[in-house]
């Protein structure tokens, strides 16, 4: 590496769009309510079709543990018409390559808004309407959660 064939880039990390929050857990942890503003109280497929309650914004959930993934996926699909239980799904290193990449498929289309994960979702990701991702319950690696 010669100096004259260097090129220095300055730019700042300063990325205005993203925030970073916590929240106390109100509710039980099993009872995964606290996730519950993801899908408002009655919503069904007549507010999709009337535009009276908005689409829920594309989100990833991450979870530290498969079982606590699973039941929150239930459970927020419990709070959509059986017909739209599709909408939110679990994703984890156990499913086949052949699942996963199917399921981000239907996340990047939007057929898909939202998925309850494990850390092993693709690092690099460039899914750019992704709106919330969300981290269920402390962790204690600072590195996996940025």
């Amino acid at each position: 590496m010669h100096s004259e064939n260097l090129v220095t880039i300055r730019t700042s990390i300063d990325c205005s769009n993203i925030k970073l929050c916590i929240q106390q857990i109100k509710y039980s942890l099993s009872s995964y309510q606290d996730l519950a503003f993801l899908i408002p109280d009655g919503w069904s497929n007549s507010d999709l079709i009337m535009i009276v309650t908005p689409i829920p914004p594309k989100f990833l959930i991450f979870f530290n543990n498969i079982q606590d993934m699973i039941a929150a996926a239930k459970t927020l699909q419990k709070r959509l018409p059986l017909d739209m239980h599709h909408k939110i799904k679990w994703y984890n290193s156990d499913m086949t390559v052949e699942y996963k990449e199917n399921e981000v498929n239907h996340l990047i289309l939007g057929e898909t808004w939202g998925l309850c994960m494990m850390e092993s979702f693709r690092m690099g990701m460039d899914i750019p309407d992704i709106l919330l991702v969300i981290q269920w319950r402390a962790m204690c690696k600072l590195l996996t959660l940025w």
